[in-house]
């Protein structure tokens, strides 16, 4: 029969060896984050937009932070859903934009968010999403409330305001952030044809390789 002090020592060196498993398997998972996560979890430089505490809704419905763009170089910008003069333009411009980058168009994401959190759902997003025809590269959200509308919109330096029957009059802004949400480049042309100038400055940050 097994003594009963070994008995004790025997499970306690069972249970010290299972949390020992425990802790490698962890170690194992956290070292298999993607490196888009990892970049989410990094120290952000202190201008960097992702400093802002803004919480997302994607067209798919999947909630996410705007820090969670960390890790590849983005463009940013804000439309909303109803719009017929400024936004439709500004779409037009972005997948023309993302065109002429050619191939390093694939290291480069898209986020478009509304300026109208109250009417614009996931759903209709989405549905904006299937008749502009946007590929994967783009990502139209809708903030959680107006407040934190209004503050990505004063960080972008966008100015914008309700006229009523659900028209909003606001300025045009597209920011180049690189992989920490650092401003590199803006462009305020509102024009189907790309701005040249922003095509090369995108064209300068992909080929760095600060993505």
């Amino acid at each position: 029969m097994t003594h009963p002090i070994a008995q004790r020592i025997t499970a306690q060196l069972r249970r010290i060896a299972s949390c020992a498993s425990l802790a490698f398997a962890a170690c194992c998972m956290l070292a298999a984050l993607p490196s888009a996560n990892a970049a989410a979890l990094a120290p952000l430089p202190g201008n960097s937009l992702y400093q802002l505490e803004i919480r997302l809704t994607d067209a798919s419905a999947q909630r996410f932070t705007l820090r969670a763009m960390a890790g590849q170089p983005v463009l940013l910008t804000m439309f909303y859903g109803d719009c017929n003069a400024a936004c439709p333009i500004i779409i037009e411009t972005l997948k023309r934009t993302v065109a002429a980058l050619g191939p390093q168009a694939g290291k480069l994401r898209v986020l478009m968010v509304s300026l109208d959190p109250l009417n614009d759902s996931p759903a209709g997003l989405a549905q904006l999403v299937k008749n502009k025809q946007l590929d994967a590269r783009f990502r139209l959200a809708v903030a959680s409330d107006e407040s934190q509308t209004r503050l990505l919109a004063g960080a972008l330096q966008i100015k914008f305001r309700q006229l009523g029957d659900g028209v909003i009059n606001h300025t045009t802004r597209i920011a180049l952030l690189d992989s920490e949400g650092v401003t590199q480049a803006v462009s305020t042309r509102l024009d189907t044809t790309p701005d040249a100038e922003f095509v090369k400055q995108i064209n300068s940050l992909l080929k760095a390789g600060k993505n």
